[in-house]
């Protein structure tokens, strides 16, 4: 085995480790390298670092390496256990070429990560012949090691919003930097007691350098900002304020259709996108339910058109003229009869500093958060759940979280 010794001394990129012999098992299409600390390495605490002393003894350790050539390379080596004088107790030797307790060495942990960045967990475990469960250990390991330490330093414009992640209205709290499009840090929940736990990580100092947070009309979000970073302000997402919108419109047409019967009842019915779609992405079927709508129900076709002048809001090209339209919109939303526009209108007012947000600071919201939102939605059906919130998170981080595997 000398030669296979020499070959892989020569092209083992592993730190600190130093071949010292090879076994081929052919029938387990497995290469095994017995590999040493180097000579002058001390052996360190794998939890404080600290060198270990007193009577040192040695146990063998796996670790699991790149394939080579179709064969599965397995690394061995005998670490050595010591008195650790920090932790008050017996430790296993830290190696530079895996991480504390890891079955598998960095290098490949590396890889396995970098698959799941644009794949499933499940391939992940199959290209690699894992467990489901060992991609998602290597995962968090790979998101501690590499996840940047300074995401939480500079921000500026944050953007907020939940996500939800499993059935039982169970919620992620997602928080980006909008200028980087980063996530920049996830809790379970949606309350203000979530947002809270961000802030208390940020520091009074940091979140104290705020100046924008955009977010949904949340009032438990708006609740946690105002507690934590007064100066900030405030900006509603666009994205959100035209939801409300829809939901309104959708009330109204549901009350229409249950006090109709007959012809006039069928007439309304296949127009509910028609109604929600934003006017400017009508296909030719909704422009013939609209005209339905307007030539048989004049109430419903009222209340559209009003949903279709607010779409102007977002064409004002100052906020001094969104201000104006917004007066002028609220008022006939507040003569009409129909109460969801009505409280849709008085909802508008009582937060119509943070809508025009949108114009103050040049349409920055949280347009990425909201495409961020359907990568997690996505990552979660990808891989048939999650079992652990801790297990999500480290997937939302490895995807959106500015973790760079390239290097």
């Amino acid at each position: 085995m000398a030669p296979l010794t020499t070959f892989f001394r020569s092209v083992l990129q592993v730190q600190g480790a130093v071949v010292e012999g090879v076994t081929l098992d052919r029938p387990a299409s497995t290469v095994v390298l017995h590999v040493r600390r180097r000579s002058h390495a001390k052996p360190h605490c794998t939890v404080c670092r600290a060198v270990l002393g007193g009577t040192l003894t040695t146990h063998p350790r796996r670790w699991r390496h790149l394939d080579v050539a179709g064969f599965r390379l397995v690394l061995v080596a005998d670490l050595r256990e010591g008195r650790c004088p920090r932790c008050d107790g017996r430790r296993v030797e830290r190696v530079p070429w895996a991480a504390p307790r890891a079955w598998h060495t960095t290098t490949f942990d590396r890889h396995v990560a970098s698959l799941a960045q644009v794949a499933d967990r499940s391939a992940a475990a199959r290209v690699f012949h894992l467990a489901w469960r060992s991609v998602g250990a290597i995962i968090a390991r790979v998101v501690a090691a590499c996840l940047p330490a300074d995401r939480l330093e500079g921000l500026e414009a944050l953007g907020v919003d939940e996500t939800s992640y499993k059935r039982g209205h169970r919620y992620l709290t997602l928080v980006t930097n909008l200028y980087t499009g980063a996530v920049v840090w996830v809790g379970e929940g949606k309350s203000a007691e979530t947002l809270g736990l961000f802030f208390a990580e940020l520091g009074p100092a940091r979140a104290a350098r705020l100046r924008l947070v955009a977010m949904d009309l949340s009032g438990a979000f708006q609740a946690a900002v105002r507690a934590h970073a007064p100066q900030a302000e405030f900006v509603f997402d666009r994205f959100h304020v035209v939801q409300l919108l829809g939901q309104a419109m959708d009330e109204i047409r549901r009350t229409e259709c249950a006090q109709l019967t007959g012809e006039a009842r069928a007439a309304l019915k296949g127009t509910r996108f028609a109604l929600l779609r934003n006017p400017r992405h009508r296909t030719p079927k909704d422009e013939a339910a609209i005209a339905q709508v307007q030539a048989t129900n004049h109430r419903l076709a009222r209340a559209y058109q009003l949903r279709v002048d607010f779409e102007d809001l977002w064409d004002c090209e100052t906020e001094t003229a969104a201000a104006a339209f917004l007066g002028r919109w609220t008022t006939a939303a507040l003569r009409s009869r129909r109460e969801p526009l009505r409280r849709f209108a008085r909802t508008v007012r009582a937060h119509q500093t943070g809508i025009l947000g949108f114009f103050r600071w040049g349409g920055l919201t949280n347009a990425q958060l909201e495409g961020l939102n359907n990568k997690v939605k996505l990552c979660i059906h990808r891989a048939y759940g999650f079992r652990s919130v801790a297990g999500l998170r480290a997937m939302v981080f490895l995807i959106c979280g500015g973790v760079d595997l390239a290097a």
